[in-house]
C-alpha cells in the first residue's frame, strides 16, 4: 500500500464529487467533520452509493449480482492490501488503512442489496426494519467509527435516516418497480405496490407510512437516549439524525402520504445544519 497515497489524492475529487450530488444531506454533515477525517468519510460516501445504486442502473438482476460481486471482490483485494485501481477502490482502501475502516460493515450492504434485485416487498414492518438497519444503519456505524464516535447510537440512528428515506422515495421507487412497503401494512389496508404504481398520489399511504414513521422515531429516540449521542465526535451523526427528525416531522405534517411532500431546497439545509451545529458546541 506504499504507492497508494499519491492515487487516493488523484481520486478523491470524484469522491467528493460522487457525495456532493448524490448524497447531499450526509455530504454537507461530513463537511463538519475534523478534516483529517473528511477524505475517509467521502470515500465512504461515494463507495455506499455505487453499491447502493445497483438495482438503479442494471436492465436485469443477473447484471446486478454481477455488479454487486465486484465491490465484493474489490473488497477482498482492499483487505489485502491491493486495492483496484478505480476512483472509489482506492481512496476506500486510504481509509481503512488511515482510519480502521470496518469493511464488514460494507460487506453487510452489498450482501443487504441483492434484496433491492428480487423484486420482492419485505413481508412485515420488522423486515423493513432490518433491510435499513443493515443499509444506512451499518454506513452511518461505519461513519462512527472513522469518527471515533458511538457505533451502537449510530446504528439506531442511521436506522431511522433509512426508514425514513425509503418513505420519502416510494413514489420514485414504486415508479421503478421497486416495492419498498412492507407487505403486511399493504394487505391491511387493501393496497398493492402495483396499484400504487397505476394510481399515483391517489391512493391514500397514510396507514401504511404512519407505522413506518412511527418505528423511525422510535430508533431516533434510542440513539439519543444513549450516553455517546452528545459527544463532540457524534456531531456530525447527530446532524444526520436531528435532520431525520425533521424527515419525520415533515411526512407526518403531509398525513403520512409521501406523494405530497414538497421539495425542500438545499441551500435552506446549509444554514439549518450551521444552526445546529453552533446549538451543539453552546451545550444545546
Amino acid at each position: 500500500m506504499t504507492g497508494a497515497a499519491p492515487a487516493a489524492d488523484s481520486f478523491q475529487d470524484s469522491c467528493t464529487a460522487i457525495a456532493r450530488r448524490h448524497d447531499r444531506e450526509r455530504y454537507l454533515a461530513c463537511l463538519y467533520a475534523p478534516p483529517s477525517r473528511r477524505r475517509a468519510l467521502l470515500a465512504l460516501l461515494a463507495a455506499n452509493h455505487e453499491i447502493a445504486k445497483t438495482a438503479e442502473v442494471v436492465s436485469e438482476p443477473g447484471i446486478g449480482q454481477i455488479r454487486l460481486q465486484w465491490w465484493r471482490e474489490t473488497i477482498v483485494g482492499i483487505a489485502a492490501g491491493r486495492p483496484r485501481v478505480h476512483e472509489v477502490a482506492v481512496p476506500l482502501a486510504a481509509a481503512v488503512t488511515g482510519h480502521g475502516l470496518r469493511l464488514e460493515r460494507l460487506q453487510a450492504i452489498i450482501d443487504t442489496r441483492e434484496a433491492d434485485l428480487d423484486g420482492e416487498p419485505p413481508a412485515t414492518i420488522d423486515d423493513l426494519e432490518r433491510y435499513a438497519a443493515a443499509t444506512a444503519g451499518e454506513l452511518h456505524a461505519a461513519i462512527a467509527e472513522i469518527l471515533g464516535a458511538d457505533p451502537i447510537a449510530a446504528i439506531a440512528a442511521g436506522t431511522a435516516w433509512g426508514l425514513l428515506g425509503l418513505m420519502r422515495a416510494v413514489p420514485v421507487l414504486v415508479a421503478a418497480g421497486r416495492t419498498p412497503l412492507p407487505e403486511s401494512l399493504l394487505q391491511e389496508n387493501i393496497i398493492s405496490h402495483q396499484k400504487i404504481r397505476d394510481m399515483g398520489g391517489s391512493i391514500h399511504l397514510g396507514n401504511v407510512v404512519r407505522p413506518v414513521v412511527q418505528r423511525a422515531r422510535q430508533r431516533l429516540a434510542e440513539a439519543r437516549d444513549s450516553a455517546g449521542f452528545r459527544a463532540s465526535a457524534f456531531r456530525p451523526l447527530r446532524l444526520l439524525a436531528d435532520r431525520a427528525g425533521d424527515h419525520a416531522d415533515r411526512l407526518a405534517g403531509v398525513g403520512f402520504e409521501p406523494f405530497a411532500l414538497p421539495s425542500t431546497p438545499s441551500s435552506g439545509l446549509v444554514w439549518r445544519y450551521a444552526g445546529r451545529w453552533l446549538g451543539y458546541r453552546l451545550g444545546l
